[in-house]
């Protein structure tokens, strides 16, 4: 065999052996990667959150208020990528009277909702009405259990003393419902004992879940305060035991990324105020419902980043 032909046979054999790896190295890896990053980029659990909702004082602010409710139900119907729904309290502005209706109106807009809906109390409907005892039993009779409304596979667990505390297990993600409230304090007793539920309760499904969760989410009404020079400043002092609780124990029991989701303050809020947690708890206030459409939340496996919030996808 001379030269030439030598190294043709030498190319020859050369380029057949190349076709054969390429495709293996290249296209198998390339499409395992892909389903990989599929994968990962898919979230664990996505929700929607709104709050401070319907509100309004004169009677047209009040209908323009439910009209513009009526219509986010519409477009978060439209989403059959969220699983559930939570409402964080204030179902009415603070002024008009806490009269049956107006219970009974929010309870059959938020009916209209396809995904299975949860809501805690805020201090509009119940501590700041002029009969908090009567108010209470109207909030209990229209919206205690509220997701139930729903037949659903969520597992609900609901706390045996106060019922309107809930949790829910997903996909590795913990979901915890508080009533935590601001407002007016007419039974100084009563909110030690609450809030003491609710850290209880808290305590509770962070240790029950601190093996298998990547990450928690806690819904609460309130805004417990704000970081004002490396220190946090309780807009009320009975919000204490619980923050010290979540800022400071929690990294022993559930050293995981926290989400602590409010209403109340009516503007957007999303920092880390919590000294000794630091960015390990992230802190969103929603924006007033009226003013902008519910909040968007996924939740991924990234346990630096699990996070992702988007506003005003409902529009």
């Amino acid at each position: 065999m001379n030269k030439i032909h030598f190294r043709f046979l030498y190319y020859f054999l050369g380029w057949i052996v190349l076709t054969a790896i390429i495709p293996a190295i290249t296209g198998c890896g390339q499409d395992a990667d892909i389903s990989s990053q599929k994968q990962l980029d898919a979230p664990l659990v996505t929700f929607a959150v709104m709050g401070d909702v319907p509100y309004g004082l004169t009677p047209e602010e009040i209908e323009k208020e439910k009209s513009t409710l009526r219509k986010q139900i519409v477009d978060l119907n439209m989403d059959d990528s969220i699983e559930f729904v939570v409402h964080v309290g204030d179902i009415k502005k603070g002024a008009p009277p806490c009269e049956t209706q107006v219970y009974k109106t929010v309870a059959q807009i938020l009916r209209a909702n396809i995904h299975p809906l949860f809501i805690i109390p805020g201090d509009n409907e119940w501590n700041d009405c002029k009969d908090p005892v009567e108010a209470w039993k109207l909030w209990d009779s229209h919206f205690m259990r509220f997701d139930q409304n729903w037949p659903n596979d969520l597992g609900v667990l609901r706390q045996e003393t106060r019922q309107e505390n809930f949790a829910i297990f997903q996909n590795g993600v913990l979901f915890i419902g508080i009533n935590l409230v601001g407002g007016k304090v007419h039974d100084s007793e009563e909110w030690l004992s609450r809030i003491e539920d609710d850290r209880a309760w808290i305590e509770e499904q962070f240790r029950n879940h601190s093996n298998d969760a990547s990450s928690a989410v806690i819904f609460a009404h309130a805004n417990p305060g704000t970081q004002v020079r490396g220190n946090f400043k309780y807009n009320r002092e009975e919000f204490r035991p619980l923050i010290e609780f979540l800022d400071r124990k929690t990294d022993t029991i559930f050293p995981k990324p926290i989400l602590l989701i409010h209403g109340d303050g009516h503007k957007w809020i999303e920092d880390q105020p919590f000294p000794t947690a630091g960015k390990r708890i992230t802190r969103v206030q929603v924006t007033q419902g009226g003013l902008e459409s519910p909040l968007r939340v996924e939740v991924y496996g990234d346990t630096a980043n699990p996070f992702r919030l988007i506003r005003n996808q409902y529009q």
